[in-house]
């Protein structure tokens, strides 16, 4: 797993690109890693790994429910990230 910094840049690459929201999740799970990729790192969170599953509501035009799967070091620097003064507000549109 990379350091710190490089999971922030690749968190705040993520935020940027839209690739994940920058407001705070409607809900958040946690459990086993489920073997899916990483939303930030691009690694498979692994069976043996702990795993946090972030859900955002989708309403308007095309209303859904989006789901991404981090491992816990990625969740942490993404929600350092969006949380951080002069990150993107949410009124945003990502």
């Amino acid at each position: 797993m990379p350091d710190e910094s490089i999971l922030r840049e690749k968190a705040r690459q993520a935020i940027r690109g839209g690739r994940l929201p920058i407001r705070r999740p409607d809900r958040t799970f946690g459990g086993q890693g489920s073997g899916v990729t990483c939303a930030i790192g691009g690694d498979e969170v692994k069976r043996d790994q702990l795993e946090l599953e972030i859900e955002f509501n989708r309403h308007g035009v095309m209303p859904g429910l989006d789901r991404y799967h981090l491992h816990v070091r990625c969740f942490a620097a993404w929600e350092f990230e969006r949380t951080k003064p002069g990150a993107p507000s949410d009124s945003v549109s990502l």
